[in-house]
């Protein structure tokens, strides 16, 4: 298949790239610009289609002319997710694509109603107006939190620009809200291609659906403890009060906010969520799909500044 990346310079858009290639695929790539693609991912595309504004049509069109099945990698703005995805999805049908790869690779929003998780309400609008609008089912790929944001990589996502992430690489250190006992979803960027890949290939790919999909499900006293074990190094846990205490925080953080500026109090709701059964997995798809995956001492191998 030639397969449309939109989206193919940012983290999970190079990584899908070599999935699909490495299973015979053909890429092409859409994006702003090639500043931020690797020399050796970009060598590897059939083409690239610059495409400096979510809404330019003819880039779009373009992108999507002649190829099998469509894959939306965009980031997280919400103008990204519903009115630039909904562009792109009307140019794919437009060129008679029917396998659309939407942007998804999160928690599972499924169930959620709007306003719930702010930072998710366009996801659930995009599905929604789909289901409503077109004949393209949509693929949709629920893979927990990924690794690198779990972790606290650079430039990798982040729970809020006035919040800190779980994890503390330099201290060594795990914030944990609740008994620690709750199972977190985590999924590396290279098993989330992985996992994206096998299923666009699968012969009922134009049936659409959801998919939950991870590396590893695992407690963050889980995490800790292995970490210990597997790296020599102790962990610290700060405790930092009950799942009711987290809520508090979570809906005062709200409370004062700005919807516009929803990510700066989003991060609350998201170790909330993860904790209090909001998007626990109801099924496990990893059998059906031939894609191995990471364990966490080999993530952490792969990154020994972790």
């Amino acid at each position: 298949m030639l397969v449309l990346v939109a989206g193919v310079t940012g983290n999970l858009g190079q990584k899908l790239v070599h999935s699909l290639i490495s299973r015979g695929h053909k890429v092409r790539g859409m994006g702003r610009n090639l500043s931020k693609m690797v020399p050796e991912a970009h060598s590897l595309l059939e083409s690239f289609i610059e495409c400096p504004l979510f809404y330019d049509v003819a880039a779009l069109d373009r992108a999507c002319t002649g190829v099998d099945a469509v894959i939306c990698a965009y980031g997280m703005h919400p103008r990204l997710q519903l009115d630039g995805q909904l562009l792109l999805l009307h140019a794919a049908e437009r060129s008679g694509v029917k396998i659309f790869v939407a942007a998804s690779w999160n928690h599972d929003w499924r169930n959620l109603e709007l306003g719930k998780h702010e930072s998710y309400d366009a996801y659930v609008s995009f599905r929604h107006q789909v289901e409503m609008t077109s004949d393209i089912k949509p693929i949709y790929v629920f893979n927990g939190i990924f690794a690198e944001t779990l972790f606290s990589f650079a430039d990798h996502g982040h729970f809020g620009p006035d919040q800190p992430n779980l994890w503390d690489p330099k201290e060594k250190r795990m914030k944990i809200w609740g008994t620690g006992h709750a199972v977190w979803y985590w999924t590396t960027e290279q098993d989330a291609a992985e996992f994206t890949a096998e299923i666009l290939q699968r012969d009922d790919a134009v049936d659409g659906g959801f998919w939950n999909v991870c590396s590893g499900a695992n407690s963050l006293i889980e995490i800790a403890e292995i970490y210990e074990q597997s790296q020599g190094r102790k962990v610290t846990l700060d405790i930092m009060g009950s799942v009711e205490d987290l809520r508090a925080k979570a809906l005062s953080a709200r409370e004062q906010g700005d919807k516009s500026h929803f990510e700066r109090y989003i991060g609350w709701f998201y170790q909330l969520h993860a904790i209090d059964g909001t998007w626990t997995f109801p099924k496990l798809d990893n059998d059906k799909l031939k894609a191995k995956t990471t364990s966490l001492e080999e993530f952490w191998a792969n990154h020994p500044e972790i």
